[in-house]
């Protein structure tokens, strides 16, 4: 069976507590639940991804670039040109690409960067109790029913997104 992480906010520590105890009483077991007090978050820096990011996107893309320029020109045996330029024109696709490449490498490894981990940092580091549960998939909502009931303001599967009850 799939497991779902659960995670649920609480504006008062106490409340966050009160939620475990009833997951417990509900037969959620203890060392599959946990709690994040506030201050206790560790933001990540993500210039590190970034640098990786723009970095493989340059490298990827300008040889790439330079690959197509190449056949471009005519530069490879047995292929017509189709842009003058000679090795100009390799160059400048290289260049191009490379730079397109380092943009993109950046943009997708932020956006991988964890967002919603993200989120629940800055929660955490506003004040706010995490509460984190980690059931099988059939059990999330029995589990973020309990959160809500014990005083979450925001309960959620990570995993698997439950759609709210209308």
């Amino acid at each position: 069976m799939a497991n779902t992480t659960v995670l649920a906010l609480f504006k008062e520590k106490r409340d966050a507590e009160a939620a475990v105890r009833a997951l417990k009483s509900a037969h959620f077991d203890s060392a599959r639940l946990g709690i994040v007090e506030p201050g206790k978050t560790h933001v990540q820096a993500f210039g590190k991804m970034a640098v990786v990011g723009v970095a493989a996107g340059t490298v990827v893309c300008g040889v790439l670039g330079v690959v197509l320029g190449t056949a471009a020109a005519g530069l490879l045996p047995g292929t017509q040109a189709w842009l003058p330029g000679g090795w100009f024109v390799p160059f400048m696709f290289g260049l191009t690409a490379a730079a397109a490449g380092a943009l993109a490498g950046m943009l997708i490894s932020q956006s991988v960067s964890r967002q919603d981990a993200l989120y629940y940092e800055e929660e955490v580091e506003a004040g706010r109790t995490l509460v984190t549960v980690m059931s099988e998939a059939d059990r999330a909502e029995s589990a973020r029913r309990i959160l809500l009931q014990e005083g979450a303001f925001e309960a959620s599967p990570i995993d698997a997104p439950i759609q709210k009850a209308s």
